[in-house]
Parts: C-alpha cells; sequence; structure tokens
C-alpha cells in the first residue's frame, strides 16, 4: 500500500558526471518494497509543482554501509526537477509517495541464471535487484551500455557482483557501440542455458533488447520509462500500446500496470 510521507535527505551524493545518489529514511516503505518500483518525489516550496518519478536503487540491505532503514534512489540531472533535487544538502526536506507500480519478477526456476541490460541511468534499479537475487540464483550476467565511461555509474559495484560487460558510444570502456552487441554475442553462446532477462534504459535499447530475447524464444521483463503526472493511474500521462487478444491494440500506464512489462506485451 502506497504511503505519502515528509522526510529529510540523509545524504545526496556527487557520482560525476551528473549522477547522484539520494539517500533518505524510509523503513516502513522499505519494508514491502521491489525492486523496480518506483517513488514520486517532490520539493516543498519549490518551484517544481509536480512530483518527478524515480526508481528504487537501494532498499535496506542493497548497500552494506548505509544504515538501516535508509533506500537510496539514482537520478541524473537533466532538467529543472533534478537540478533542485541535486542542490539539496542533508537536512531538506522531501516528500515521497510509494511504493508505486510493479517491480521485477523473480526466475520460476532456481537454475536459471538473469540476465540484466541496463542503459545508462537505467541502472537505477538492478543495485537492489541484484541483492534481492544473492545466493538464491546463479550469479547474473550484466551489459551495461552508456554514452561514455563517466555515465557507467556504480561500475565497480556491479563488476563484484555480478558478470560485468560494459559498451560505451564513444569507446571510453568496453565495446565500441551499443550495449546489444555483446549482449546478442552473449546470447548466441549460452543456448544451453536458462536465462530470463530484465531491462531498463531508454526505449529504443528496451525495443531492442525485447527483440533480441524473443528472437531466442527468452523471457524478458522491461522497466519502462515515462514522463508521469501522479504516478498512481489517474491523468494517463505515461500510458503504452500494449497486445491485447488477437490483433487488438490497447493501453497500459507505465505507473500501475508498469513500469514493469513483459516485452512480448508490449505493441511497438
Amino acid at each position: 500500500m502506497p504511503r505519502d510521507i515528509t522526510t529529510a535527505v540523509l545524504a545526496n551524493t556527487d557520482l560525476g558526471a551528473g549522477n547522484w545518489l539520494l539517500e533518505f529514511g524510509a523503513p516502513e516503505m522499505a519494508a514491502g518494497m521491489r525492486p523496480a518500483q518506483f517513488f514520486m518525489i517532490g520539493i516543498p516550496g519549490s518551484a517544481t509543482i509536480l512530483r518527478r518519478p524515480y526508481s528504487v536503487c537501494g532498499l535496506p540491505g542493497t548497500f552494506d554501509d548505509r544504515p538501516h532503514g535508509t533506500v537510496q534512489v539514482l537520478y541524473k540531472v537533466v532538467g529543472q526537477g533534478t537540478r533542485l533535487l541535486a542542490s539539496l544538502a542533508p537536512g531538506a526536506r522531501i516528500t515521497v509517495l510509494g511504493p508505486l507500480g510493479n517491480g521485477f519478477n523473480e526466475p520460476d526456476d532456481a537454475e536459471t541464471t538473469p540476465v540484466l541490460v541496463a542503459g545508462g541511468i537505467g541502472s537505477a534499479p538492478f543495485p537492489a535487484w541484484i541483492s534481492k537475487l544473492k545466493d538464491r540464483f546463479p550469479p547474473p550476467l550484466m551489459f551495461y551500455g552508456a554514452a561514455g565511461a563517466d555515465d557507467l555509474v556504480l561500475a565497480d559495484w556491479f563488476a563484484e557482483r555480478t558478470e560485468l560487460q560494459t559498451a560505451t558510444d564513444d569507446g571510453s570502456a568496453g565495446t565500441h557501440g551499443l550495449v546489444t552487441e555483446p549482449l546478442s554475442r552473449a546470447l548466441d553462446r549460452e543456448r544451453d542455458r536458462k536465462l530470463k532477462l530484465y531491462a531498463c534504459g531508454p526505449e529504443p535499447m528496451l525495443q531492442a533488447v525485447g527483440k533480441i530475447a524473443g528472437e531466442r524464444g527468452l523471457t524478458c521483463e522491461l522497466s519502462l520509462e515515462a514522463h508521469m503526472a501522479c504516478g498512481f493511474g489517474v491523468c494517463l500521462g505515461c500510458v503504452v500500446p500494449v497486445r491485447r487478444d488477437g490483433d487488438e491494440v490497447g493501453y497500459d500506464r507505465v505507473c500501475l500496470e508498469g513500469p514493469v512489462m513483459d516485452a512480448r506485451c508490449l505493441a511497438w
């Protein structure tokens, strides 16, 4: 059940290249939250009237050195709302509505290897997800793409916990090109393994990952990103086309039916 609280910023860490990690206390929210669910976060008294959606990055236990009952949100400064968020010092007050939406679903089989695909700030939901999967499933394969090396946020953390491969547009780290290139090669090598894909990032990347998974008969969950005003299904500003029975196409809300959706259901 979502809660609406006002709480204090505990930390707001500059990770470089416009990437930040926000931390606040929300033990009751965190208790029932699933990786890839999200918050709507606002700044009281600021020039931004509407709250913004942010995926949960860390839940209690995700980052070993963080205080009990805290959660973390990874974000990138791209506009007025995120610039204001980055300006907040510890002690500043924020409003938080959550948890919202549907999170990732575990593989049905304990022998299935999770395959994680992140594009840029789309890495945000994966720390909490990796921590939840730990010791119950094989170590994940992770494919992380970004514009350049500076945008491979938390790459060292991921490398310690996954079989990580990176790709960058400028060639400054990993494969020079799209993250779907090493992903495709790896899936072709691993045809005898049970795999399930999870992806979060820009829509073109999600479309490509869904197509790659479909061609190989693999289940793929996509965590979608969308602009939204409310976060709970009222404004209808975040709808995406989905397949219904037969050839019928309808619309689902990223905030309510998503943000996690089966790639096979999307009518892209």
